[in-house]
């Protein structure tokens, strides 16, 4: 879900995952790389930090994204024993 939402918003900020991950280290001041979008959009979670300056570049509410994140973890297999 919160993949997916990244992407979707990503794409209709006409960005590539280079051009997020660049924005998103000179402006915050995080090292952020491709290929870490490209995991999150697969599904993988961000750390807190990330999640905090993903949901404020992108305009979303960060509750939603920790709810969606959340809710992913919990029907992974991994995470159920």
């Amino acid at each position: 879900m919160f993949g997916q939402l990244l992407h979707d918003k990503r794409v209709s900020r006409n960005l590539t995952m280079w051009q997020l991950a660049d924005l998103l280290t000179q402006k915050y001041n995080i090292k952020v790389s491709s290929s870490m979008i490209f995991r999150w959009e697969k599904g993988a979670a961000p750390s807190l930090k990330a999640l905090f300056i993903v949901a404020t570049e992108l305009q979303v509410d960060l509750n939603q994204l920790a709810i969606m994140i959340a809710d992913s973890n919990l029907t992974r297999p991994e995470t159920l024993s």
